[in-house]
């Protein structure tokens, strides 16, 4: 019932992503992905425990794909 796999919870993830970006808070970031489970049907009444697990994975995910600044490499043309 409450069973999401790997191809949804990245497109959760992306969705995310469209609407708020790549630099949200841990926080900011959890509100956001509550508000998108209430239009889940059946994931407006997701166990706060099953929750907060599929918020740790989907905040590890949102982390790790986050794209990396480009460095500086101290040479000026």
């Amino acid at each position: 019932m409450y069973r999401l796999e790997n191809d949804q919870l990245n497109m959760l993830v992306e969705i995310i992503r469209e609407q708020s970006g790549d630099t949200l808070s841990r926080t900011d970031f959890t509100d956001a992905m509550l508000r998108l489970f209430e239009d889940i049907a059946g994931f407006e009444t997701l166990p706060r425990k099953l929750s907060q697990r599929y918020l740790k994975i989907l905040w590890q995910s949102y982390q790790t794909a986050r794209p990396v600044p480009a460095r500086s490499t101290g040479f000026r043309h």
